[in-house]
């Protein structure tokens, strides 16, 4: 879906995607030096050969020869206060890796928050009950605006990151909604998921 609205919302990468020019993957592994670091979704130039993609289909799903986008999706659904601990660690590391990969390519990161007030823990018996899930959420989303960002191709931090917030109780797929208002960042915010998207196409755009 990311890939979708990347295509369908920055006319460079569009352009590129229609052309061949442009691939994506999934659960791509990004070699920097001698260390391995396995990315939920990248997007690249294609290998020599690759054509433009069939009729009806935007991109190519293919591992790209270079990686130019490199984006890690985390998500908190229970246990916030600790687990937040481990996203935010996760998604630092994952900008130093990519950067350390290459100074132009754009690292993002997107977490996904739970708002709701019960969740079924495949790892524990019962179910978890949130006292004051939208006070969680909050401290969530304050975490995100601490993690490192840059402007540039010099310097430490993501290019673009997002927080989405769900009602997800992990009972069934028919329970989870989006969650639209406060504290979910609100459009304006650097935080919106519209925003995640049009910083990827800047920084994308003016690179490559």
């Amino acid at each position: 879906m990311i890939v979708q609205d990347l295509v369908a919302h920055c006319p460079k990468i569009h352009e590129k995607a229609a052309a061949g020019r442009i691939v994506y993957d999934v659960n791509f592994v990004l070699r920097a030096g001698t260390a391995d670091w396995n990315v939920d979704l990248v997007l690249g130039p294609p290998e020599f050969g690759v054509g433009e993609p069939d009729p009806g289909v935007s991109i190519l799903k293919r591992s790209p020869s270079t990686v130019e986008v490199a984006i890690e999706i985390k998500s908190v659904m229970t246990e916030h206060r600790k687990a937040i601990k481990n996203r935010k660690r996760d998604l630092e590391a994952h900008h130093e890796h990519v950067h350390h990969y290459s100074n132009a390519a754009v690292a993002a990161g997107a977490l996904v928050v739970n708002a709701s007030k019960t969740f079924k823990s495949p790892l524990r018996p019962g179910t978890t009950v949130h006292r004051d899930p939208l006070k969680l959420v909050e401290h969530c989303v304050d975490e995100m605006r601490a993690i490192s960002v840059r402007g540039g191709t010099r310097g430490s931090g993501l290019e673009a990151r997002c927080v989405i917030v769900v009602v997800h109780d992990n009972v069934g797929l028919a329970h989870t909604q989006y969650f639209t208002r406060q504290p979910a960042p609100m459009v304006g915010d650097p935080l919106h998921y519209d925003a995640f998207v049009q910083a990827i196409c800047s920084h994308y755009s003016n690179r490559f």
